[in-house]
């Protein structure tokens, strides 16, 4: 497990839930706090099931992203706001799995010259 790419998956999920709840009515009622603990939530489940399964691809990799940024998203919002706005979900875990299929699985090293 890759401690970097969870970071890299929470902030990810922070940022866009964070700004998501200025534009969705739906997620307003989320608190910074409560962004912060779905973001976690997302990053470390993303990854126990990214160990587990093992996807041979960053396609593989975003598409799990994506279904379980929905899930986890959709039903916390269910919990906390009460009724989810299921299009802005979907928006969500499509951002959160774009923005981790962009960004590369290792940094390249800089050559010395």
């Amino acid at each position: 497990m890759n401690w970097m790419r969870v970071l890299i998956r929470f902030g990810i999920s922070f940022v866009v839930l964070y700004l998501m709840g200025y534009v969705v009515p739906g997620f307003s009622g989320l608190t910074v706090s409560l962004v912060i603990g779905l973001g976690l939530i997302i990053a470390l489940i993303s990854a126990v099931v990214e160990k587990m399964t093992h996807p041979d691809s960053s396609r593989g990799r975003a598409l799990m992203l994506f279904l379980i940024s929905a899930a986890l998203v959709y039903i916390y919002t269910l919990v906390v706001a009460g009724r989810p706005p299921v299009v802005s979900t979907i928006l969500v875990a499509f951002l959160v799995a774009m923005v981790d299929l962009v960004y590369p699985e290792t940094v390249p090293k800089a050559r010395p010259d």
